[in-house]
């Protein structure tokens, strides 16, 4: 497996957890969402049907009273009896009904005797007919005061996905007693129980208040379903942030772990390298110096001993280099903190460099203000800047130019650049410039940058490596902003 699938493996949580949140959580919202919409609808249709059948009584004691008043009292006192086989009796008792049900949304009305056979109908091919009383004509006879019926020609659920309802899907038949009307009991009937004198049976149209409760449950199921999907939406969106904020955490926190370990190898490898290097550093004193007095004394000796020495003594300053860098990227030392000026430094290191620099012909370009200053420890940064320097020389590999600028941020920080014109960082060499003994060089020790970097983070700024827009390796080095207090504080000193 390689470092990038590994990597985006590595960065996976062990489940989803954004899908497995979001879509739980949208699996319960609709199943709530299901439910309650139910329940709202059975309400709504619960109401509905209550108050229709409220408004179904008023009704029907409506035309039992003016019935009685309109056609049974006058036809009594008239005739002597009532008797609707007398077209004219039927004709006056048709009138007192219609009159009643002018604009009304009713289906059909009809009066039954007590053999239940239809007298009345605004159907006249019903009249006569007794095969059209149902179950609650005779409880109604029995003493009930009233019944009711709901008659659909198709299921409620079917209902709620028929485009357009026609009319006389849903009725309501109401069976209601007729009787004599209360204002004329007490002087009929002296307290008896009230006769019932037939049965009225109104039939009325509420498919338009189905259409309505039908209506308001699909806008509810609408307005369920888009909350629902917002809701979905927001969930999952806070989900996948919250996972993506737990990734990144778990990955800080395996870099972190992975630097921990790697600052304790190289925290051990620093103390065995100290202790090294001091071993060697005393004896390889003594095979400087004297091969360095082998040199004077035998100048006259031949060519071949002179360059044998001259080799012993060129290596043992090259290792005593070599040994230096190892005590300082191990003990680094603590920096003076005095007022110190960046071109002063640079001007310090250019002394030392200028020479090969005319000599490879790379023109340096240095635009440092010389009222730049910071808090720090001069021969620590000038050995960070001298390093920084020979890095560009030698990627420079022959003629180059070397920019130098300083750059006084709105923040009050001072950032100082080093770029060059050679061939700027690689991908992969970009990444690890900064870790320890990384080089790729034949015969260095992959600890120039890692010291400067150390130098530099002890004067609590920081560098940055990237590659410049118009191409070689540009370095930035940003100080911390030097306050008022302390400047006046080092110039008392």
């Amino acid at each position: 497996m390689d470092d990038a699938s590994q990597n985006s493996a590595e960065n996976k949580l062990p489940f989803n957890l954004a899908k497995f949140f979001s879509y739980i959580s949208l699996v319960l919202i609709l199943i709530s969402s299901v439910i309650l919409t139910l329940f709202i609808g059975s309400t709504m249709n619960r109401s509905m049907l209550e108050s229709q059948q409220e408004y179904a009584l008023l009704l029907a004691d409506n035309i039992n009273r003016q019935i009685f008043r309109k056609f049974t009292l006058p036809v009594t006192y008239a005739s002597g009896r009532v008797a609707l086989s007398n077209p004219a009796q039927y004709k006056l008792l048709d009138e007192v009904i219609q009159s009643q049900l002018h604009g009304l949304q009713l289906e059909s009305v009809r009066l039954f005797d007590d053999h239940y056979t239809i007298l009345y109908s605004t159907d006249p091919k019903e009249v006569r007919r007794t095969d059209m009383y149902t179950a609650g004509i005779p409880l109604v006879f029995e003493g009930k005061p009233h019944h009711f019926d709901v008659l659909s020609s198709i299921p409620y659920a079917q209902a709620l996905i028929t485009p357009h309802l026609e009319n006389g899907t849903f009725l309501l038949r109401t069976i209601f007693p007729l009787t004599v009307d209360s204002d004329f009991q007490g002087l009929r009937l002296h307290g008896q129980p009230v006769p019932v004198l037939g049965v009225l049976e109104i039939v009325q149209d509420m498919t338009p208040q189905y259409r309505g409760t039908i209506r308001s449950q699909w806008l509810i199921i609408t307005g369920f379903l888009i909350s629902t999907l917002i809701l979905f939406f927001l969930l999952h969106f806070v989900a996948r942030k919250a996972e993506y904020t737990l990734s990144r955490r778990m990955a800080m926190n395996r870099q972190l772990e992975a630097q921990l370990h790697q600052a304790e190898k190289l925290a051990s490898m620093g103390r065995m390298v100290a202790s090294i290097a001091h071993e060697i550093r005393n004896p390889l004193g003594i095979i400087r110096s004297s091969s360095e007095f082998l040199i004077r004394r035998h100048k006259t000796e031949d060519a071949t001993t002179q360059a044998m020495l001259s080799a012993i003594y060129d290596e043992s300053c090259r290792l005593g280099t070599t040994v230096n860098d190892f005590l300082d990227y191990a003990r680094p030392r603590q920096p003076r903190q005095d007022v110190v000026s960046l071109q002063d430094i640079i001007n310090k290191a250019m002394a030392f460099l200028g020479g090969e620099f005319q000599r490879q012909g790379v023109e340096v370009h240095i635009n440092v203000a010389p009222d730049i200053t910071v808090l720090g420890d001069a021969d620590l940064l000038y050995r960070a800047f001298y390093n920084i320097l020979a890095n560009a020389q030698q990627a420079l590999q022959g003629k180059g130019e070397i920019f130098i600028d300083s750059v006084l941020s709105t923040d009050g920080r001072t950032a100082l650049t080093f770029r060059d014109t050679g061939p700027g960082f690689s991908e992969d060499s970009l990444s690890k410039a900064m870790d320890p003994f990384f080089t790729t060089k034949d015969n260095g020790t992959g600890l120039g940058l890692p010291i400067v970097q150390a130098i530099i983070d002890s004067h609590g700024g920081s560098m940055k490596l990237a590659n410049a827009p118009q191409g070689g390796a540009l370095i930035t080095i940003s100080f911390p902003t030097r306050q008022p207090s302390e400047e006046q504080g080092q110039k008392h000193e």
